[in-house]
Order: C-alpha cells, then sequence, then structure tokens
C-alpha cells in the first residue's frame, strides 16, 4: 500500500506539464470552434434538418462544447476540495480562512451541473413568467446577477488567498475576464455564429483557466506543505534597512556620527544603612596565674572526654 499513489500525486510538479496540459485544452477549443464553423456552413447545413449539427453546436445542449466545460469545471471543483483537503491542515490560519475553497469547491460543481441542465435557462424563464418582464433583452439578466454577485464574492476570498502564488492569481483573474466577455456576448451579443463562437469560445477558455488556477494552487500548497518552497522573508523596518547603510559606510572608512555615554541617573530612593551592632568585650579569665601541671592535665583530659562524647552524638545522628 505504501506503492500505491496518493491522491496529492495526481497534480503535477512541473511547470511544463502545466504548459503541455493548458497547450493541450486550448487546442480542443480551437478544434470545437472550427468544428462548429464548419457545421454552420452552407454546403453542410443542407443536409441537416434545422441547420445545425448537434454535436457541434456550441449553443445547443448535449453538444461537444457542454461536455467539455461540465468536465472541466468538474476537474476544477475536485482539484479546488484537494487544496481544502491540505490547506485546511496549515498552522497559522487562526481564522480559518481555509474554507472558502470548499465553497469553491461547491461552486464550480453547480455550475458544471449548470453547464450541462442548463439551469440558468430555466431559472430566466421563470422569473420572466412570474414577474412578466425579461428586464433587458432576452431576460439573462435574471441569471447573470446572481452569477456576479456569487462568483465575485467567492472569487474575490479566494485571490486574497491565493496571492502568494502568483501564477494561480493571474490564471484566475484571466478566467473573471473570460467570464466578463461571455456575459456580455449573452446579453449584448445579436445571435449570429460569430457572436456565439466568440462567447461559448470565451466561456470553454474560462474554464479551462479556472482548472488551470486550481492545479497551480493546489500545486503551490502541496510544495509548501513539504516544505520544498523558500520562506518567506518578513518585512523589515525603516532602522534594518539603514543599518546595512551605515555598516556600508564603516567599511568604506567614512565618518560615522556616535552618540556619547549618556550618565546614569541618581536613585530617587536610597537603601538604608544597616545598623552594625559592636562586638562583644572579652571576658577576662577569672584566674590571673598559669596553671600548674596538674591542672593542665586535668583540663586536657576533661577537653578529651567532651570532643569523644559529640563525636558519639554525631554518630548516633547518622
Amino acid at each position: 500500500m505504501d506503492e500505491q499513489l496518493r491522491l496529492t500525486d495526481l497534480i503535477p510538479r512541473r511547470l511544463t506539464t502545466f504548459a503541455l496540459l493548458l497547450f493541450a485544452a486550448l487546442a480542443v477549443v480551437a478544434g470545437l470552434e472550427a468544428l462548429y464553423a464548419w457545421s454552420c456552413t452552407p454546403a453542410i447545413s443542407r443536409l441537416t434538418t434545422d441547420g445545425k449539427v448537434a454535436a457541434f453546436d456550441l449553443d445547443g445542449e448535449g453538444s461537444l462544447a457542454v461536455w467539455f466545460s461540465s468536465l472541466t469545471l468538474t476537474l476544477a471543483s475536485l482539484v479546488a476540495l484537494l487544496v481544502y483537503t491540505v490547506r485546511r491542515h496549515k498552522t497559522d490560519d487562526y481564522r480559518g480562512y481555509y474554507r472558502v475553497w470548499l465553497w469553491a469547491a461547491l461552486c464550480w460543481l453547480v455550475m458544471s451541473i449548470d453547464e450541462s441542465g442548463s439551469v440558468h435557462e430555466g431559472f430566466m424563464g421563470m422569473m420572466t413568467c412570474v414577474t412578466g418582464t425579461p428586464i433587458y433583452g432576452d431576460g439573462s439578466i435574471w441569471w447573470v446577477v446572481p452569477y456576479f454577485f456569487l462568483l465575485g464574492a467567492i472569487g474575490t476570498r479566494l485571490l486574497v488567498d491565493m496571492r502568494h502564488c502568483r501564477l494561480s492569481s493571474a490564471a484566475l483573474l484571466t478566467t473573471a475576464g473570460c467570464y466578463a466577455l461571455a456575459v456580455a456576448m449573452q446579453v449584448f451579443g445579436d445571435g449570429l455564429t460569430r457572436s456565439v463562437m466568440l462567447e461559448e469560445g470565451a466561456e470553454m477558455v474560462g474554464n479551462v483557466f479556472l482548472l488551470l488556477a486550481m492545479g497551480l494552487h493546489a500545486r503551490y500548497v502541496i510544495l509548501d506543505a513539504e516544505g520544498l518552497l523558500p520562506a518567506r522573508q518578513p518585512k523589515s523596518n525603516r532602522s534594518d534597512l539603514e543599518q546595512p547603510d551605515q555598516e556600508a559606510s564603516s567599511a568604506a572608512g567614512d565618518w560615522v556620527a556616535v552618540d556619547g555615554p549618556h550618565p546614569t541617573p541618581r536613585p530617587a530612593l536610597r537603601r538604608r544603612a544597616r545598623a552594625v551592632e559592636p562586638e562583644p568585650e572579652p571576658v577576662p579569665s577569672p584566674v590571673q596565674r598559669k596553671l600548674t601541671k596538674q591542672e593542665k592535665k586535668v583540663l586536657r583530659q576533661r577537653l578529651m572526654e567532651e570532643r569523644l562524647q559529640r563525636e558519639r552524638q554525631q554518630q548516633g545522628g547518622w
């Protein structure tokens, strides 16, 4: 089991791999655009019942473009969920900002379901029927406004959390630009072939860059968790910036101003002087004459007995 792949091993570690995957995805988008343009030619349109090939219709349901967009958004949701599983173990996230990745995964999944089931068109028709007005154009404004606030809130919070990875942040900003172009063509477009190609192409490219942003940030989070990224240097204050200049000037032999020694202030309180007790005067001996030999012998014997008695007491105490 130790030799089996983990979920984090599915994320590429090399940027060249991401570049090749991006090129392949953009090539698929270009191929779908070319197939739609080819199916709209008069020679092919005469061979169909409604003038369009359903598999190549970018604006139709159940086409290859819808499948590609739904698959891309589903993969983006899975990668965002993978980022959440790694990101939630970061020790310095005291406020729990990692939970935005769970919301992002749910949002991309809802977009994938909407892409394949056309939920937004059903919502647009319901709101137009209930209110009696499409507000503007064909009523697309009914789903554009909720999408704008939802994607704006989640995308802004994601961009704040992804600010340390410049590649993923740039990919997310590119996604926002592509989605804005697609919505503009949806609301203000004329529905002709070029307008549909520009709208659906911008949407598919936005989905591709969304998956790229999730993958790049998943790579960054995994490398950061493994300790393979260089540590970010803390912001230095003004004193730290001035210190190298002073060292460089002193090394060059220039004069440097040095502050003189500051005098020590006198203490406000003083410690009270301890009273010195006078030494006791020696007690004069009552005997003024010299001891005889017998008295010295008796005194020596008494001192010896007292010494032996102290030693016995010490041994008994041990």
